[in-house]
């Protein structure tokens, strides 16, 4: 007896086969983005990386935490730079529980509110780690203007160097990886209610990736920075976003081009934490590029460890 074929059954499997070719959300938890930015940003091998990290986060001095930690920042540049500082950040996120961590990187500057990463992990030369796929949808339903995009997110570094400090500490979290629209206080109001609510039952974390001041001298670095980090210290996001237009504006002060590079992911994590119940921007450590050897102090980038706790609430290890 011959086979028999039935058009249908035929037709509809090569309909889902062009599907799942054609849809960016086809088998996402197949699709993995890899390293954009391993041997430049940080090394490209296993050993050396890991090895880079656990001396940064062995060189950390004790600290304690002013309360119960709901959210924080580190900064993203090359690790010789900057890692010294994030590793501030990191040591205090090596003692706090959490199901999935939102990292919110630079400001793209487009036309919604922001940018999810379609793909189901993100790898490093540590190995990959999984992409909250369930937040990520529901916040897309929350709101349209949070949106999906691969190429936003393929060569970005300002996530991607967060996640090896996440697997030297053996965190099995998921991550929501973001990449913010237009830094506006409303957007960023939306997208803090979008992760609250995509969140439900979840224990999550944010964590805002940003660098503070970018090309001033070493000088100019330090008393930006500072007044910088005082106004933060109000988690208010308005007057943030008002004192760094007035960095700006005043043009006076030599090479600066930006008092702060992710001004979405900063206002997000600020007005997420106050939903949490944190009162107290605690800032950990302040250093810019120029504090290397290798730094220039002509022209630098400004760098901050910053935890938003609830500091009614004693934090427990």
């Amino acid at each position: 007896m011959g086979k028999r074929y039935f058009p249908g059954a035929f037709i509809a499997s090569c309909c889902f086969l062009l599907f799942a070719f054609l849809s960016p959300y086809a088998a996402a938890e197949d699709n993995i983005r890899q390293p954009a930015v391993a041997g430049s940003f940080y090394p490209g091998s296993e050993p050396e990386l890991r090895a880079m990290i656990t001396k940064y986060l062995d060189n950390v001095p004790d600290e304690k935490p002013a309360g119960t930690v709901v959210a924080a920042v580190a900064p993203h540049a090359g690790y010789v730079y900057s890692g010294a500082v994030a590793a501030r950040t990191f040591k205090q996120l090596a003692n706090i529980d959490f199901d999935t961590i939102v990292i919110i990187g630079h400001d793209s500057y487009q036309d919604c509110v922001a940018y999810v990463s379609p793909d189901g992990y993100f790898s490093t030369p540590l190995g990959q780690v999984e992409v909250d796929r369930e937040m990520t949808d529901k916040m897309m339903k929350f709101n349209r203007g949070i949106k999906s995009s691969r190429s936003i997110h393929s060569e970005d570094h300002t996530i991607e160097i967060q996640l090896p400090f996440l697997q030297v500490l053996g965190k099995k979290c998921r991550v929501v990886p973001i990449m913010f629209g237009n830094p506006t206080a409303k957007n960023c109001r939306i997208l803090a209610d979008a992760i609250i609510a995509a969140a439900g039952d979840k224990k999550v974390f944010v964590l805002s990736s940003t660098d503070m001041s970018h090309y001033p001298s070493y000088e100019d670095a330090n008393r930006v920075d500072k007044s910088t980090l005082e106004i933060i210290k109000t988690m208010d996001v308005d007057k943030i976003f008002s004192h760094l237009d007035r960095q700006i504006g005043k043009n006076s002060v030599s090479g600066l081009q930006t008092a702060l590079c992710s001004r979405g992911g900063l206002g997000t994590a600020i007005l997420f934490a106050k939903a949490r119940g944190a009162d107290q921007a605690q800032v950990l450590h302040y250093a810019n590029s120029g504090d290397v050897s290798i730094g220039s102090k002509d022209r630098v980038v400004g760098y901050s460890s910053v935890l938003f706790v609830e500091s009614g609430t004693p934090f427990k290890f």
